[in-house]
């Protein structure tokens, strides 16, 4: 008796899970979104809206994107600009931190913001992925497309 109960629990569940979607209306708006979602590349593995950036040509806010790659994560800074007046939001710059694509290959932290009186800070810890020598990496952020990055050698890894 036990047993028969508990195979009919994920059933019932599936079940309510089936029936959930099903009485949902999807609006072509959800079905435009869930499009391009889908459509994601696997190798993003981490998103983070950051902080908020104000230029002549607009505001808006500071994406990360970080991916996997077989070197290491790579990282990505896009500034979003808000549209006003009806206009659809659109990002506006998307740059790859060059530094990791090149000179480190490293698997890094996704950065913490600090909101900085004329820049957005990040910080994080990086570790190369062949001597796990740990650095961190200080970024400064300010109108899109432009960033700094300054670079930190900690620990010299090993085991």
């Amino acid at each position: 008796m036990r047993h028969s109960a508990l195979l009919k629990q994920p059933v019932c569940t599936l079940w309510m899970l089936m029936l959930l979607v099903i009485a949902r209306p999807a609006g072509a708006a959800d079905d435009k979104l869930m499009t391009q979602i889908y459509k994601l590349p696997v190798e993003i593995n981490a998103v983070s809206r950051v902080c908020p950036w104000r230029s002549k040509a607009g505001q808006g806010y500071i994406r990360l994107i970080r991916t996997d790659a077989l070197t290491g994560h790579r990282l990505y800074l896009q500034w979003v600009r808000r549209g006003i007046a009806g206009a659809p939001t659109q990002a506006t710059s998307t740059v790859p931190v060059q530094e990791l694509e090149e000179d480190y290959e490293v698997r890094i932290e996704m950065p913490a913001a600090t909101l900085g009186p004329h820049a957005c800070k990040l910080s994080a810890i990086g570790e190369d992925i062949t001597s796990e020598r740990r650095y961190r990496f200080d970024f400064t952020l300010k109108g899109p497309g432009d960033y700094k990055l300054g670079v930190t050698h900690l620990l010299e890894g090993g085991l």
